[in-house]
């Protein structure tokens, strides 16, 4: 099946108007919605409700969204395969990415990854647990870099251990300490940091119990270390975007010695497509992944 009707069907979505995905795609406006009208016309109903404001879906078009994308993702799976034959290095992937791993480990991985495979497409986003997973179990992400979550329907390839680090303005009596125990955070002004994400400060919290005094939120890694250096209240965050940072803030472990995974969600195939194979390998390199590791963990079985 012909599926270029149905990827600029999705691009209008994303853009928001038929004016924009036209611009974005290369098609006059006219020609856009010629096209919609024959998507809609071979679907037998509307999928889009069109006005001078934009798009959105039709009730039809919002039962068929699952199924649209699922069949683009296995064509365009199709294509890259057919193509690999001829080059080996054609295709693209849609990364998702923690702050600290975008950070700290990309810049190596990408840097490799392109040398190798230039003709390959790679685009990142930074997200945080929550988008990721989605992303990877929808199929609009490839794979995602991120702290494992036991009941995400995805395959996980672990990577690394990581700890959750206090960050502790250096003028406050808790920096006098060699480690935090998660009681000393109740009652404590807190930044958080992509709230309501399912984060690995959230559950940490949530876990022992505990009830700082939010006071300030950030979507941003740096803003709350700033904020922290500010000494506007305290923050948590992983030990590796912990690194690198310099000013009068303390960086203290917690005495409960806990970590988390910090590992690659991939969908649920038995097999990848030739670019996503090598992204996992060129991972597994620059990380130092021994083979022991190489294992997927399976996502888990609902009955």
């Amino acid at each position: 099946m012909d599926t270029i009707k149905y990827n600029i069907f999705l691009r209008i979505l994303e853009t928001g108007s038929l004016a924009a995905a036209a611009e974005e795609t290369g098609y006059s406006p006219s020609g856009m919605t010629r096209m919609m009208d024959s998507l809609e016309k071979e679907a037998g109903f509307p999928l889009l409700h069109r006005s001078s404001h934009g798009v959105r879906l039709t009730r039809e078009g919002e039962a068929l969204l699952p199924a649209i994308r699922a069949m683009v993702k296995a064509a365009d799976r199709l294509q890259e395969e057919e193509r690999s034959f001829l080059t080996l290095t054609a295709g693209s992937l849609y990364i998702g990415s923690y702050f600290s791993t975008a950070a700290h480990w990309l810049p190596s991985i990408l840097s490799l990854y392109q040398k190798r495979y230039p003709l390959v497409q790679v685009h990142l986003k930074e997200c945080g647990n929550r988008e990721c997973l989605e992303g990877v179990a929808e199929g609009t992400l490839s794979c995602a870099f991120l702290s494992r979550r036991e009941e995400a329907p995805v395959q996980w390839l672990p990577l690394r251990k990581d700890r959750l680090m206090a960050w502790i303005p250096s003028s406050h009596p808790l920096a006098e300490k060699e480690a935090l125990a998660p009681e000393d955070l109740n009652g404590q002004p807190f930044i958080n940091i992509l709230p309501h994400e399912d984060t690995d400060v959230e559950n940490f919290l949530r876990r022992h119990h505990i009830r700082p005094r939010y006071t300030l939120s950030t979507a941003s890694n740096y803003t709350a270390w700033c904020m922290v250096e500010a000494g506007l209240g305290l923050s948590l965050n992983n030990e590796l975007m912990s690194r690198g940072w310099t000013g009068p803030v303390k960086v203290l472990p917690f005495t409960t010695h806990e970590t988390i995974s910090l590992s690659l969600a991939l969908p649920r195939f038995s097999s990848f497509g030739p670019a996503l194979q090598k992204w996992i390998d060129t991972t597994r390199e620059v990380l130092g992944i021994s083979p022991v590791s190489r294992h997927l963990s399976p996502p888990p079985m609902h009955e």
